[in-house]
């Protein structure tokens, strides 16, 4: 059964509108200049990162206290819950720090683990991609479809943090370059939102990412008529995948799939 036949998909769909609409309000309050730290893992954070999430980790528990919680900036909670929500305050830190508008928020809702409603908010830009298990993916409102497009030939490809690209990843990467028409780099999560709007045709990372930066665009991509998955071709989850590959269609998908991984 498609979760859009869940008795609770109107109302967890309702609920992931207020809290895009929480992150985009406090994201508004931003100004040039704001303050970062440098992870461990090399990655900047800033106090909007933090406070978003604690915003939407207030809003979650209050609401839905069973839930789960899991999100970039802070430890999971009940992660192992029937429904566990994964967040992404900031997905494009550098571009917000740096005052580049293709930051966005990411809001997934995972039952048992697979992604059953994401949300790509794009504060500055004010678009919006809401995609449901089982309905067609919306953008501020009206339907998107992707491209449909079924090889790289002519293709459009977006690419985010090439520089962490994993090793085993490299060579496919660079003949993925070289196969496609054109290629943009470092759109993050907006990328994926342009994928499912028919834009462009390929997006991915390979290495660098978590959960919280891909579990929202598998419904976003799937209900446009798109293909998700990691690098070996399995659904993305809650789990850790090494890549994640996004594509316009079946057929692109898996010549991507085969050239990045060396097939």
């Amino acid at each position: 059964m498609a979760f859009a036949d869940h008795p609770l998909a109107e109302e967890f769909t309702a609920f992931i509108h207020e809290l895009a609409d929480a992150a985009s309000a406090q994201l508004a309050e931003r100004h040039e200049g704001s303050r970062f730290e440098t992870k461990a893992d090399a990655s900047p954070v800033t106090e909007f990162d933090r406070g978003v999430e604690q915003r939407l980790r207030a809003l979650i528990a209050d609401r839905y206290p069973e839930h789960g919680i899991i999100g970039e900036e802070f430890p999971p909670e009940r992660e192992d819950a029937e429904f566990v929500w994964v967040m992404d305050p900031i997905d494009g830190t550098k571009s917000f720090v740096a005052g580049i508008p293709v930051f966005t928020t990411l809001i997934a809702l995972c039952r048992n683990g697979t992604p059953v409603i994401g949300v790509i908010d794009a504060s500055v830009t004010q678009d919006r991609w809401v995609g449901v298990d089982g309905r067609a993916t919306t953008l501020n409102g009206h339907e998107v479809h992707t491209s449909g497009r079924q090889g790289l030939t002519g293709a459009t490809l977006s690419w985010s943090q090439p520089d962490r690209v994993l090793e085993e990843h490299r060579v496919g990467l660079e003949q993925l370059n070289e196969r496609v028409a054109w290629r943009v780099f470092g759109a993050a999560s907006y990328g994926f939102g342009r994928v499912a709007a028919g834009a462009i045709d390929l997006a991915g990372y390979s290495g660098g990412f978590g959960p919280y930066d891909v579990c929202a665009i598998v419904p976003i991509v799937e209900g446009a008529g798109g293909v998700v998955s990691d690098e070996l071709g399995q659904p993305i989850t809650i789990r850790q995948a090494q890549a994640c590959i996004v594509s316009a269609s079946p057929e692109l998908h898996r010549e991507a799939l085969s050239v990045l991984c060396g097939g």
